[in-house]
């Protein structure tokens, strides 16, 4: 069973293939649900795809995952671990494309490794059931344009989230699954 932003694998490539795989898998999710990320995509000049999952309980949510970044060509690892406040209760599993449409985007993302965001939305899709009841998100911010999907789970919330990245190669890994 593959675990969804957990970057399996008992080697760091293994987890470096497993990630892209993933991502992959979910973008296409995403061109799915939002017909204008494939476009945005197209002409970014880099755009990263995460997958992970939310845990909202009452007054607090965590998460977190992995991303794989796509830039003139080349592939760059990143974990991400989420946090936030608000009202809520829940899980899901998610995935989102950042399309940096300016390099500044792309050089802040890197070197902060910092976003935050207000969401709001109920939320519910059971894995292979093609059923979902959710208001996915996108947002164009700053040169950014963010295209979000609930993978699977359930969840009512309304947090602001904080989001941090860094970055990984999988070498020195805290998340240690396999297949």
């Amino acid at each position: 069973m593959v675990l969804l932003g957990c970057a399996t694998g008992d080697t760091p490539e293994s987890k470096k293939a497993n990630a892209r795989k993933e991502t992959q898998e979910a973008l296409q999710e995403i061109y799915k649900e939002h017909p204008a990320a494939k476009t945005a995509v197209a002409e970014a000049v880099a755009h990263v795809v995460c997958t992970g999952s939310n845990s909202y309980l009452f007054a607090l949510s965590t998460g977190g995952g992995v991303c794989v970044l796509s830039e003139k060509g080349a592939t760059s690892y990143y974990r991400f671990a989420t946090g936030g406040v608000g009202a809520g209760i829940g899980w899901k599993q998610v995935a989102f494309v950042q399309a940096f449409m300016k390099a500044d985007a792309v050089k802040r993302f890197k070197e902060s490794g910092y976003e935050g965001q207000a969401q709001a939305e109920a939320s519910a899709k059971y894995e292979e059931s093609g059923d979902q009841a959710s208001a996915n998100q996108s947002a164009d911010l700053d040169g950014v344009k963010t295209y979000q999907v609930n993978l699977m789970g359930a969840a009512a919330q309304a947090t602001v989230q904080g989001y941090k990245y860094w970055p990984t190669d999988f070498s020195d890994d805290f998340m240690e699954h396999k297949e």
